[in-house]
């Protein structure tokens, strides 16, 4: 007699799906954002400085200010930047496992650990920024 009422509708978790979905989208975005930025740092400074900024950036005896800038500060989004499309990637991963299977363990800590990294990498870009511009 208990059972009798009982509907099973196999529908995956409404709100983890949303979740990893904002998580991927805002992850992509922040990543894409970052690449760009850094390409219009190095793109700026080559045009300021001409052809000698590059062997500026490679030769590491004779480092410009604007040098050290892009590679200090320009590193650190990179990085961000990688690993904010890795916690994309990886939600997006978990958000199919979680579409063909509702039953599916969804591991957040691992989208958010990579989403929390990427943010921690560009808060030190930019506080590095800051000590190089004005230190």
């Amino acid at each position: 007699m208990g059972d009798e009422w009982k509907i099973d509708l196999k529908i995956p978790d409404i709100g983890m799906m949303v979740t990893l979905m904002t998580a991927a989208l805002c992850s992509m975005i922040m990543g894409a954002a970052e690449i760009a930025y850094t390409m219009l740092w190095i793109t700026a400074s080559y045009v300021r400085h001409g052809k000698d900024f590059f062997i500026d950036l490679l030769n590491a005896k004779a480092l410009t200010w604007t040098a050290e800038y892009i590679l200090v500060a320009g590193s650190l989004l990179l990085f961000s930047a990688i690993l904010f499309l890795l916690s994309s990637t990886y939600s997006l991963y978990e958000l199919n496992g979680l579409a063909k299977n509702p039953e599916k363990k969804v591991h957040t800590k691992v989208v958010f650990g990579f989403f929390i990294g990427g943010l921690v990498l560009l808060f030190l870009a930019l506080i590095s920024a800051i000590i190089l511009r004005y230190l």
